[in-house]
């Protein structure tokens, strides 16, 4: 896995020098601690950096984290906080996709390639999209040309270019850099700040230079129809956008209106100019919720709309042509289904309801069915179609996921199909983030749907190697996007965003590997709990050799300790037992025992209060009451997590 990092540093960054950390972000890369004795007993315990440990744990199906020692040019790593979080990342296609950031005022493009040679696609830089006054609250791309939005916290949104092919050391030609990139600039679109967006109709984007296609020809027809034939040459000799349109819906994250918008080409005279508009914004329409609206989600071409609210309530839309309005005129939408799995008069505690809220929402199969994902971390997959009457509500979901996830989910992304059947006897696939750092990838039968349990195949947790620190701040999952690669295989990348400020390139999305056996979920809590176990082993072995670790009365500073033993001792058995290579590497260990898992606790007042093993005679720690007198419970104590499917 491929792992750089962002460059979003803030609002005070500028363009430039966001510029030289992207192009510096994999110079110092590779460079990784070498393991330890202690890491290859068993699992690594060892993670005092995020950035520098690899954790792979390929024998449960599941890749971890390895974020590379990340330099700024100077050798020196650089300091992330949480201000480099990633808000929103998107996929263009050909391998192209944007990240942006609520405290950075810049959009920044990137490439992954696989250079002649390398096993492992890499992540390169493009260019950045500067022109925003204030941080970016969310990106949606809108056609295959490459066109995309982006809404920022003063309410502006903009319509870009992102000119897919061209890259920024290009010297003349048609398609240079002084070619305009920000086509449109949307201002005041909502008295709050915009949360998300949807794309619910391409439209059409001709430009002088596009091949010509079925677009071109209709939008050179109509000028040349409206302004005559020489209009048409002279908007080719000045270089004119001729044709810019489409619609979407945006939301604001803390009103129960989805505002529908349409967006209209504006004829130019003369040569394009730097902030001059190419189109036009017109309020459409609005859509009301019953509750605050969180997640919206749009099928371009099929004219369907999704969106969830605070309330766990999701609304189907579809739209329709008004026989008493222009062709030309915006859509009207009406609500045709909704879902929900509580009853309206369920009864819940404010901190419960809390969790109903729906924060993500992605369609299977066209429109046929969707997945919504919860703040409760809960997957539920529905299926579109229902009795067929308008306004009918869906209680009951085809599938319920519980227990996968711990966190928020932050986003779900539809992937591939794991098989080439046709319709009815296809594989889907699906992959989600949450905020406890994990993505996850399940498969689902099509024609055994409400009949089995899907499968997950692949499992990535980003902050396994904080696991065991409590004083460590956890990695969590930000954004999540699938990645279609170019070439004659559609390789689809799912890529990442955590808050550290990270782009992480997963592993290529498919089925699961020849004589994989079992659920890759299930496999790898599996291995968590046998490390866990291994753990307890190792302080229930502590606890029985009285002699090496011994356990009686104490005094310091004029006051008994009953029952306890020092530090000193703990440490030097974990050394010359080879559970550790090092006494450094023993007290980490030790500390793990005592934030993690609970095994012994600290008793002496010198080192009440703080949460590290100390190598000292004068620290005095009990054992936990699991311990003191019992014979062993190694097969007894394993946490109780379990995975439910409905």
């Amino acid at each position: 896995m491929s792992s750089v990092y962002s460059g979003h540093g803030g609002n005070s960054c500028p363009s430039s020098a966001s510029s030289d950390v992207s192009k510096n972000i994999n110079k110092d890369k590779n460079n990784t601690s070498k393991p330890s004795r202690a890491q290859k007993r068993m699992m690594s315990f060892r993670g005092k950096s995020s950035l520098t440990d690899n954790f792979d744990v390929s024998d449960v199906g599941s890749v971890d984290s390895s974020f590379g020692s990340i330099g700024s040019g100077d050798g020196k790593p650089l300091q992330l906080n949480k201000d480099d979080a990633i808000s929103s990342l998107v996929s263009l296609g050909q391998g192209h996709f944007l990240t942006a950031s609520k405290s950075d005022r810049v959009i920044k493009m990137w490439r992954v390639e696989r250079k002649t040679g390398d096993s492992k696609p890499s992540i390169a830089f493009v260019r950045d999209f500067v022109g925003h006054k204030t941080g970016i609250s969310c990106l949606e791309k809108v056609d295959i040309k490459g066109r995309f939005l982006s809404a920022s916290k003063d309410r502006q949104i903009k319509l870009w270019d992102s000119r897919l092919n061209v890259d920024n050391n290009d010297s003349g030609g048609a398609e240079s850099e002084e070619q305009r990139y920000l086509l449109a600039t949307f201002d005041n679109m909502d008295r709050r700040n915009i949360h998300g967006i949807a794309i619910t109709d391409m439209g059409s984007y001709v430009r002088p230079t596009d091949k010509v296609d079925k677009a071109m020809a209709m939008a050179m027809t109509k000028k040349a129809i409206r302004e005559g034939s020489g209009a048409v040459a002279k908007a080719a000799q000045e270089r004119q956008i001729i044709g810019c349109s489409c619609e979407f819906a945006t939301i604001s994250g803390r009103h129960n209106a989805v505002k529908m918008w349409s967006v209209n080409h504006v004829p130019q005279c003369g040569t394009p100019t730097v902030g001059q508009n190419v189109a036009e914004v017109k309020a459409a329409q609005e859509l009301k919720h019953d509750a605050v609206v969180e997640s919206v989600i749009a099928l371009q071409g099929k004219n369907v709309l999704l969106t969830g609210d605070r309330m766990g309530v999701v609304r189907l839309w579809k739209s329709g042509g008004n026989v008493f309005l222009p062709k030309s005129s915006a859509r009207v939408w009406s609500c045709v289904r909704t879902f929900s799995w509580k009853s309206k008069s369920a009864l819940a505690t404010p901190d419960e309801a809390k969790k109903f809220a729906i924060t993500s929402l992605s369609f299977l199969q066209g429109n046929e069915m969707f997945v919504s994902g919860s703040k409760s971390g809960n997957l539920r997959v529905w299926k579109v179609e229902g009795k067929k009457t308008d306004g009918e509500t869906i209680k009951k979901e085809v599938i319920c996921i519980t227990g996968a996830h711990t966190g928020a989910i932050m986003a779900v992304r539809q992937g591939p199909r794991l098989s080439k059947d046709d319709d009815d006897n296809a594989t889907l696939s699906f992959s989600s983030a949450s905020e406890d750092g994990k993505v996850l990838s399940f498969a689902i039968p099509v024609a055994k749907i409400g009949k089995c349990n899907p499968s997950c195949f692949n499992v990535v947790n980003h902050d396994i190697a904080n696991r065991y620190f409590v004083d460590t701040q956890s990695i969590g999952i930000s954004a999540l996007d699938c990645l279609v690669m170019p070439g004659k295989v559609k390789d689809v990348v799912v890529t990442t965003s955590t808050n550290n400020g990270s782009i992480n390139l997963l592993r290529r999305v498919g089925a699961p590997k020849e004589g994989t056996q079992g659920d890759a979920l299930i496999r790898y809590r599996q291995a968590m709990e046998e490390e866990s176990l291994t753990l307890y082993a190792i302080a229930e072995q502590i606890c029985k050799d009285a002699e090496a670790v011994e356990s009686r009365n104490r005094k310091l500073n004029m006051k008994t300790y009953k029952n306890v033993f020092t530090g000193q001792d703990v440490v030097s058995y974990l050394v010359d037992n080879e559970y550790a290579a090092s006494r450094e590497d023993a007290v980490d260990l030790g500390c793990v025992m005592v934030t993690h898992l609970s095994l012994f606790e600290r008793v002496s007042k010198t080192c009440q209060g703080t949460k590290r093993l100390e190598d000292d005679a004068k620290s005095f720690y009990k054992w936990s009451s699991e311990f003191s007198g019992t014979p062993s419970k190694t097969q007894n104590w394993a946490k109780s997590t379990s995975m439910s499917i409905e």
